[in-house]
């Protein structure tokens, strides 16, 4: 893979791709899930570690704890059927996860609290227990073994897994509860970053993850955003070049799969 960084500084502008591997500082994260507070009007509380988004009807928690930055989830998105309510179902964001990746989360769970809160918190809705995937054959390889199932990318660096209910497999991340356990890792780094979901965590959530991480397109980043070092030699990085018309390319989708038994077409 070529890296050409210089070059793409004069352009303003630079493609990282595998995007997997475009990491983002925790910093980076509590900067967006600030900003996604303000935009929403949601009530924000702010200590010397932590920062929290509330939805104004309580459902939907968001909340960064710096102290839990390198030891695992430092930003936890939390829904439940009301205030003060149990834990419905959770989002763990850990490491250096894209920025990108956690605002197509973060904005999913918010129009969808705005659409429609009872299919974002209780699943209820079309085809409510299926996940919908779209895989590159040429880029990911389908995964399975005593009862995960999923991919991985063909240079070894990012995964999705899925664990049903009733998995024979230990638990992911030595929790039961976790359906979903999405992320990068390098030899560098070990676990670049990761994020996970619980077992009544609606589809379309889950799906806005991992839309990202199968999307072909480059992550498209300022030039004067430095890329970690170590993860230079793993991407490609060149100068962006303008796009034609307006708007993004759609998000991949495909036919409609169970959770934990994903397959490529």
């Amino acid at each position: 893979m070529t890296h050409d960084h210089d070059k793409a500084a004069a352009d303003g502008s630079v493609h990282i791709s595998p995007r997997y591997l475009a990491a983002s500082w925790p910093t980076q994260h509590q900067a967006h899930l600030a900003a996604v507070g303000t935009a929403r009007d949601w009530p924000c509380r702010m200590s010397a570690f932590t920062f929290t988004a509330t939805s104004a009807c309580g459902r939907i928690t968001m909340h960064h704890d710096q102290r839990a930055e390198g030891r695992g989830p430092h930003l936890v998105i939390t829904a439940r059927t009301g205030p003060g309510a149990p834990e419905r179902w959770r989002a763990d964001i850990a490491g250096n996860t894209p920025v990108e990746f956690l605002a197509a989360l973060a904005t999913t769970i918010a129009d969808r609290l705005e659409a429609d809160p009872d299919h974002l918190i209780y699943g209820i809705g079309p085809d409510p227990d299926l996940i919908a995937l779209k895989v590159d054959a040429h880029r990911w390889d389908h995964i399975e073994d005593h009862g995960l199932a999923g991919f991985q990318s063909r240079d070894g660096h990012a995964f999705m897994i899925g664990r049903p209910d009733g998995s024979p497999a230990p638990p992911l991340q030595g929790d039961e509860s976790l359906v979903w356990d999405i992320g990068a890792v390098t030899a560098e780094h070990g676990a670049l970053w990761a994020i996970s979901f619980t077992h009544q965590t609606p589809p379309v959530v889950v799906n806005s993850v991992l839309s990202q991480i199968l999307s072909p397109e480059p992550i498209t980043r300022p030039a004067t955003e430095p890329l970690p070092a170590a993860l230079a030699p793993l991407v490609t990085v060149r100068a962006a070049q303008p796009r034609s018309g307006h708007g993004h390319p759609p998000p991949p989708n495909g036919s409609p799969h169970r959770p934990g038994n994903p397959r490529g077409h």
